[in-house]
């Protein structure tokens, strides 16, 4: 027992366990915002969604650079994560090939006429269409195409093309999009649309003149996105401040509701949402070991929450950041705050730059289905780090000690230069903080030392060696 005392002591001395990694930004959901993400013509779905997760901006947006009234609706192809992403405006919701939706409508138009101004990138060309349908089946469309540049308005005139005689439709559906269907969008194209209207019809094309707007805002805790932005066009606020936290003054509260694409989340993360789930994130240098905090539940009928992570890594020499590890685990139901923890397993290189965290109310495996009205409130977030190993002595270098193979799965080989007649201390500490193997000895005469790690876990270990009253450290992987 003694002899161990003295290395426990040894150890503290020989390595100082620094946590150098960054805090959960708003880890207790006290900072919020109201935010206005956008606005949208009434009666329209757009683009905005989806460009404003992606860059932060609408792409979709009301100008007062009008034809007649006060505004006309902007549209602009622009860049995001996913790839060129063309501005558009709906009524009706698109879907993966046609329109989905739309408003009632029981006349047969002659035509579709506006007023429009364009700078159509090259090889490129925008649209204003029209269909009719009559029990979700197409029986009349048209299709403007615009290619080119037109800096003032002018007038557009679209014939509708009806596929069969007499009968009249039950449904509208239209779309007014910047960049072509058929191909890649190429961004930098617009167009600016107003004053749509039909002919031959007593029925107004709806809000064809786009003077009326709604506005989408929320508030929203800082550092962290969450899916409100998937619910408004439906009225539903899924994230909201709540008093009732574990402590402090507030919590976040997570429910499950539709959302615009029909199916159901809830959820909040502190990166962005992808269209694989949660994606970015905070900056971190150094390895997590642990994520915690306080969580009760209420789920509706088998529903299950989600609290999980993602590591990434940024690889300069390819451009693209890798996915390192990613881990989500099941929050159970629980009428008081009740303590979680998410260990964090990673022990590998690269080391991770960025750390994502995410929360569900409801769908994290195929065994349940996120059921609408799951509640989940989220408060009091921590996080720990795996230990960064520096040595006591300022005299460090590692040019002189050579550690491989890296990762190791047999034998570990130190080798250094020069030092064959001097005794060196080996002292190597896991990830825990804990001495695993601490001796002294000459190298062999190549100037190696040869360690068994077979018996050790696999994982992240630290090493400092004493030669000539210098500290060399470093670190190594066994797998």
């Amino acid at each position: 027992m003694k002899s161990k005392n003295y290395i426990l002591i040894a150890g503290i001395f020989l390595f100082c366990s620094v946590s150098f990694g960054q805090t959960i930004s708003n880890s207790g959901f006290e900072d919020w915002t109201y935010q206005t993400y956008f606005e949208d013509p009434v009666g329209y779905s757009s683009s905005n969604v989806f460009t404003f997760i992606n860059t932060g901006e609408p792409n979709a947006r009301k100008t007062t650079d009008a034809y007649s009234g006060d505004f006309a609706v902007e549209l602009e192809t622009v860049n995001t994560d996913e790839g060129p992403f063309a501005g558009a405006v709906f009524i009706g919701t698109m879907g993966d090939e046609t329109i989905l939706g739309g408003v009632p409508f029981d006349e047969r138009p002659e035509a579709l006429t506006g007023f429009a101004k364009y700078d159509v990138m090259p090889t490129d060309t925008a649209y204003v269409i029209a269909m009719f349908k009559v029990f979700g089946n197409p029986i009349g469309f048209c299709l403007f195409p615009f290619t080119g540049t037109q800096n003032n308005y002018e007038e557009f005139t679209a014939p509708i093309q009806w596929l069969v005689p007499v009968i009249s439709p039950d449904t509208l559906v239209t779309g007014i999009i910047s960049s072509t269907m058929f191909n890649i969008p190429i961004p930098g194209s617009t167009i600016t649309v107003d004053s749509l209207s039909f002919t031959g019809t007593t029925l107004p094309f709806p809000n064809g003149d786009f003077e009326e707007w709604v506005e989408y805002s929320a508030e929203e805790p800082n550092f962290w996105l969450s899916t409100n932005i998937f619910s408004f066009a439906l009225g539903e606020t899924p994230i909201t401040k709540t008093d009732d936290s574990y402590e402090g003054n507030f919590a976040v509260r997570i429910e499950n509701k539709p959302t615009m694409w029909g199916d159901t989340i809830g959820a909040i993360t502190n990166g962005t949402f992808g269209e694989e789930g949660p994606v970015g994130g905070m900056a971190i240098d150094s390895v997590p070991d642990l994520i915690s905090g306080y969580y009760k539940y209420t789920p509706v009928g088998t529903d299950t929450a989600l609290a999980g992570f993602s590591l990434y890594y940024h690889n300069e020499n390819t451009g693209m950041t890798e996915l390192l590890e990613q881990d989500f685990i099941s929050l159970l139901p629980a009428s008081e705050y009740t303590y979680f923890e998410i260990p964090v397993g990673y022990f590998s290189l690269p080391e991770p730059d960025t750390l994502n965290i995410a929360f569900a109310a409801g769908g994290i495996d195929s065994t349940s289905s996120a059921g609408v009205g799951s509640v989940l409130f989220i408060d009091a977030l921590d996080i720990t780090y795996k230990p960064h190993i520096v040595g006591i002595n300022d005299n460090i270098t590692n040019e002189d000690v050579k550690v491989y193979p890296n990762p190791a799965s047999g034998r570990l080989f130190f080798e250094v230069s020069d030092l064959l007649n001097n005794d060196i201390s080996v002292t190597i500490v896991n990830s825990q903080g804990s001495i695993v193997y601490s001796s002294r000895f000459k190298p062999d005469f190549d100037n190696k030392i040869n360690i068994d790690v077979n018996e050790y876990k696999p994982g992240v270990y630290f090493y400092n060696m004493q030669i000539n009253n210098k500290n060399y450290n470093g670190k190594f992987i066994v797998r």
